[in-house]
């Protein structure tokens, strides 16, 4: 394999709601003389897609239900934050911890339903796109049709791994290569079978984008990865990351599944 480059992209400005983010993205690659070249990655921050779509909630706007109001307590968050974050995962939670609500939405396990207040103004939380996936089309088209590159897409958002300190990448969405290697079948070294691993390559991608992202005032919501032997795959091939596992198989959710949903129905009847 060759040697893998990392490009961080800073943005040359704030992206604000309305912002068309490939001119942004244009722009700012122009201004440090980098241009794309055919199968390169672009991993970009999920934030900024929800800001330029619109999905920037404010306090003022929401009416916080006894449900929110109780929780925000335990989180010790704003009530209106909290009750957001109910909206996003309508109301499938598991439980808190100080600062968050652990939720399960169509993204999958993660904190707060992906509601997050950093580099927003006060009294405003960003959450995730409605539809990543048609997002990431949308801008994989839009490259091509600017720059005739067919450029793999990543939208990527941070995340908490259980039991593990601190934040790592991972996809929300792809488009236009192979975001998950099957290796089932497969020998090691000694010739014995593979029966479960999977190659989660859209979120190693992420994760590697995240060390140069950063996460405060970086300001670099793009980042383009080199030189990855990346697999094209055609329209029809193209599959929602987010859908190919469902809960109740997955190693860490499915055995505490049937525990889940029966405090999640505990908690609606008591409230």
């Amino acid at each position: 394999m060759p040697n893998i480059e990392i490009i961080a992209i800073p943005s040359h400005k704030i992206i604000e709601e309305t912002d068309d983010i490939v001119d942004i993205l244009m722009e700012s690659m122009q201004s440090k003389s980098t241009f794309f070249q055919e199968n390169d990655v672009l991993v970009i921050a999920s934030k900024v897609v929800s800001v330029a779509e619109g999905r920037v909630m404010s306090f003022n706007t929401v009416s916080p239900t006894p449900l929110a109001i109780k929780l925000a307590e335990q989180m010790h968050t704003a009530a209106e934050f909290t009750q957001i974050v109910l909206d996003e995962c309508e109301n499938n939670y598991i439980g808190v911890v100080p600062g968050a609500l652990t939720t399960i939405n169509k993204y999958g396990l993660l904190a707060n339903a992906g509601a997050d207040q950093s580099n927003v103004k006060a009294n405003k939380t960003v959450v995730l796109p409605v539809n990543s996936k048609k997002s990431a089309k949308n801008l994989h088209k839009k490259i091509y049709e600017m720059t005739q590159k067919k450029v793999g897409i990543i939208i990527a958002d941070s995340r908490t791994m259980p039991m593990r300190l601190g934040t790592v990448g991972t996809a929300l969405a792809t488009y236009g290569f192979k975001s998950v290697i099957d290796e089932r079948g497969k020998s090691d070294l000694f010739g014995r079978p593979m029966h479960i691993t999977s190659r989660a390559i859209a979120d190693q991608l992420a994760t590697a984008a995240e060390i140069v992202m950063g996460e405060t005032d970086e300001r670099t919501p793009f980042v383009i990865i080199r030189n990855y032997p990346l697999i094209p795959i055609s329209e029809e091939d193209e599959k929602d990351i987010n859908d190919l596992i469902p809960a109740d198989l997955c190693m860490f959710l499915g055995p505490l599944m049937p525990c889940i949903k029966e405090k999640i129905e505990g908690e609606k009847q008591n409230d």
